[in-house]
């Protein structure tokens, strides 16, 4: 054919990628940053995740064109995203390999009984490789000259599968999903190849828009079809398979692990509350000076009881790590400075809970001086959370990191506090965004106080009295939050809201805001906030009520208790029914 003659002259073509448009024009320099999101204003639709990687890895814009489809379930219930040359397919089954990507048999389903016709039929099974083709057995058909280099140098056999066909001439679809003229063609299992002669020499090979051909033939899902918002990504429901639900419904809760024969009642008590109300997630703390009094001597005996116990009982753990530093790391109860034994200590935990813990959250609102040893130093965290992140993947690769929760204060003062969204800047900007690399999810803390879950300073302000005018006193503050992790790339890992309520009448210093919430307002806000999460923020991962059961082991006096949606005796108050009973 005219082609092969062509392509025996040409030598080995290898196809370079065409300049793209979107948020990033540079190409990515590291796995991590083929997971972000990218938006192609051409179509007008998001690439992310494990699509995006695969996209990148295998040839990007010029092998597989532009994204003309959102994310969707497919009717097998398979996530599917087309390009205007292929169709991407997840696959869980295969998670955590290559073939967790996978292109749509595209050109087998498009070729479905044409095998009658000649360039269809398979040739005799005698006929053998040489310099210029190779014969592949299974279908029994050669795969020669440029072709042959353009699917070696972009993917091979897992990408495009064997050859269906042999060479031969093939119009076009007219437009838009061709241009109607004649090409030299070849069906692949997953593809078509076609020879442009007008196109530079590096351009030749193209694969036809089959990705284009089959979904004007089969369409999609009108919320798939719709351009997406250039602004805002949408969740990423493919790693969230891997890294959390939206949403996850969970409570912050007092477990004992003492020794104690009534330990273990008092626990499964707790544990029945969270599944009798429908939530699958609980969070609870694992103090580094308890479960490491002195250096490389660990004494999990206290975790090992609550753990094994919430884990034999079906529920999810996220286990949030926190201070006070033993005395022997000199740290002053806060963040340690020796960031090895922290290390050794995440690794430690994520090793031995393999399996039962699915989470584990770096320190706890690291952006008040009480949590961080009298100042708050946004630097020494980053490398705390990197040493954390280390530890964990080390210990067992598939437990989450959180970025530990920070906790909006309104206020400026390093020997105080520093206000969240101020910290999470500061984080980013450290060594260039290093922290990126370090957590695989976000935890958050947002406001309150005494204002409904919908208002947010300044446009829609609580009804008072006090505690208004400052967005750190407001549910929606979360927002704020969500929106630097926009401005800075990373806008593919979820929200957790590892803490999350409204106290009602409170009768510690500070929290006066409890008494203008009755314990219906704070049903009420408790059930809205997961509305919320539901309908507005497609990018919240788990959210964990905080809190459940503190008023059965906590004074009257003591702050925690109002939070809760159990009274002193475990009867529920009118938050954990209205919990009970909202839809999941």
């Amino acid at each position: 054919m005219k082609f092969l003659r062509f392509a025996l002259l040409l030598g080995l073509l290898v196809p370079a990628l065409l300049p793209a448009s979107g948020v990033q024009a540079a190409a990515p320099t590291s796995p991590q940053d083929m997971l972000m999101p990218r938006y192609f204003p051409e179509t007008g639709f998001w690439v992310q995740g494990y699509f995006r990687q695969y996209w990148e890895a295998n040839g990007g814009l010029f092998v597989f064109g532009y994204p003309i489809t959102g994310v969707f379930k497919d009717t097998t219930g398979l996530y599917t995203q087309y390009f205007q040359r292929a169709v991407f397919e997840y696959h869980p089954e295969f998670a955590g390999t290559q073939y967790q990507v996978e292109l749509l048999r595209l050109g087998a389903i498009m070729t479905a009984g044409r095998t009658g016709e000649q360039p269809f039929q398979p040739l005799p099974s005698t006929t053998g490789s040489d310099a210029n083709c190779t014969f592949y057995q299974p279908t029994g058909h050669r795969l020669c000259f440029g072709f042959r280099n353009f699917w070696n140098s972009n993917g091979g056999l897992p990408n495009f599968g064997y050859p269906l066909s042999e060479e031969f001439n093939e119009r076009n679809q007219p437009p838009p999903a061709g241009d109607g003229q004649v090409y030299d063609v070849q069906y692949f299992e997953r593809a078509r190849f076609e020879y442009h002669p007008n196109n530079p020499p590096a351009y030749q090979v193209e694969l036809g828009l089959l990705g284009s051909e089959y979904l004007a033939q089969h369409g999609a899902p009108a919320s798939a079809t719709a351009r997406e918002d250039p602004a805002m990504p949408p969740f990423d429901p493919i790693r969230s398979v891997q890294y959390g639900p939206h949403v996850g419904y969970g409570f912050n809760v007092f477990f004992r692990g003492d020794t104690n024969p009534g330990a273990s009642q008092f626990n499964q008590q707790a544990i029945n509350a969270v599944t009798n109300a429908g939530f699958g997630w609980v969070r609870f703390q694992a103090q580094w000076a308890s479960v490491e009094p002195n250096p490389g001597q660990f004494d999990p005996s206290a975790l090992d009881r609550v753990i094994n116990q919430v884990a034999a009982n079906h529920l999810k753990i996220l286990l949030s790590v926190v201070g006070p530093s033993p005395g022997w790391v000199n740290a002053g109860g806060g963040i340690p400075t020796d960031t090895a034994s922290f290390q050794a200590l995440t690794q430690y935990l994520a090793n031995r809970y393999a399996g039962k813990v699915q989470a584990i959250e770096i320190w706890n609102e690291e952006n008040l001086a009480s949590n961080t040893g009298g100042t708050v130093n946004v630097g020494q965290y980053v490398h705390l959370l990197e040493a954390g992140y280390t530890g964990v993947k080390a210990g067992n690769t598939g437990t989450i990191v959180l970025f530990g929760a920070l906790t909006p204060t309104g206020v400026d003062d390093p020997h105080l506090a520093i206000d969240d969204v101020t910290y999470l800047q500061e984080a980013y900007a450290y060594d260039n965004g290093v922290i990126k690399k370090y957590f695989d999810q976000l935890g958050a803390h947002p406001g309150s106080n005494n204002n409904p879950p919908d208002t947010m300073w300044p446009t829609n302000p609580g009804p008072g009295p006090g505690w208004q005018n400052d967005p750190s006193f407001y549910f929606k503050r979360i927002e704020q939050i969500r929106q630097v992790m926009v401005d800075n790339g990373d806008a593919a890992k979820q929200i957790w809201l590892t803490e999350f309520g409204w106290s009602t009448a409170n009768q510690a210093p500070g929290y006066g805001y409890g008494v203008q919430n009755t314990p219906q307002d704070q049903a009420n806000y408790l059930v809205r906030a997961y509305q919320i999460a539901e309908q507005q923020w497609p990018w919240i991962g788990v959210m964990a009520v905080w809190n459940l059961n503190y008023a059965v082991v906590v004074s009257p006096a003591d702050e925690k208790g109002p939070w809760g949606v159990l009274n002193a005796d475990w009867s529920p108050r009118p938050a954990y029914t209205a919990l009970q009973n909202m839809p999941k």
